[in-house]
This record gives C-alpha cells, structure tokens and sequence, in this order.
C-alpha cells in the first residue's frame, strides 16, 4: 500500500512523463540553464541563433531570473551531474516568465527560442542549484515564485547546428 501511495504522489508532482517519473523514482530531477537564443528583428543584430555569451554582451534582452549557470557551476557546488542534454522553449504568443507575476522576469517578443542546457541531479540537490543559476525542471521541487515552464528535450546538435 506504501508503494502505491508513494507511486501516486510521484506521478501528481511530476504529471504523466514518463522520464520525469523515471528520474524521481531513481531520487533525480532536471535542472537547466539559457546556452543560447534564437532572435529576431533586434536592432544591430542579424536575426538567428547566438550563444549566451553573445546574447549578454551584444544585446540587452536578457530577462531578470533567466537561468544562466553552467556545468562548471555545478561541479564547483559539488552536485554529481547524472545526465546531460539539452532543450529548447519554443516562444509563443503567450511568452514565457521564469518568475511568477514578475514582469521583469519574462523573455522579449525579440527571442522567438531559448536553447537550453539540460542537467539531471539528485533531488536532494535542487534547492542548491536553484540558488545558484539554474531552474528546475518541475518547479514544484523547489516551490516559491518558480513557474513550471515546458521545454523539448533536443539532441545537443540540433542546437549548434543552428
């Protein structure tokens, strides 16, 4: 009966993904952080894909809360990196905001895609990566003003590729 209560709760935190249940059952979550953005119609800019490092430096787009940490980051705090992919946020009409009634937080009508970096971590370990630069994936991990923000888990290449 335990197991089935345990089951269920795992299941209304995490929806019905299979890989974010996979990964709770297993004691993990994700965790990501902005790698780049697709943009469009910035002044100065030529539209397409740039890196982070590009974006901060050549543009002022970046929102408030934007995750930007780095696996380097990770390691520096000592959280063992179970896996490592990445993602992409389609935006849409509606926008995305990585903090909850906070304005200042939401991504440009300028960036039409955020290409993430994508790290598995021990549940345990959520809360410190939060603090530190990045965004859990099922914001409930961590609760507060964290928003739960849909991402497609893409290959690494696709990204660079663009």
């Amino acid at each position: 009966m335990k197991k089935a209560v345990y089951l269920l709760s795992v299941l209304a935190l995490a929806g019905c993904n299979e890989d974010d249940v996979k990964d709770l059952v297993e004691g993990n979550t994700k965790v990501f952080a902005v790698s780049g953005a697709q943009v469009e119609g910035i002044n100065g800019v030529d539209d397409g894909y740039y890196d982070l490092d590009y974006i901060t430096s050549n543009t002022s787009i970046s929102p408030d809360e934007m995750p930007v940490g780095t696996k380097q980051d990770l390691e520096n705090l000592n959280i063992d990196i179970e896996g490592e992919t990445c993602g992409r946020i389609d935006i849409g009409d509606e926008g995305v905001c990585f903090k909850e009634g906070d304005s200042s937080s939401c991504v440009p009508s300028e960036v039409k895609m955020l290409g993430l970096a994508v790290y598995t971590i021990d549940l345990d370990e959520v809360k410190t990566a939060a603090d530190h630069g990045f965004y859990p994936k099922l914001a409930s991990d961590v609760g507060g003003l964290f928003v739960d923000i849909d991402f497609k888990e893409v290959s690494c290449s696709t990204l660079e590729a663009l």
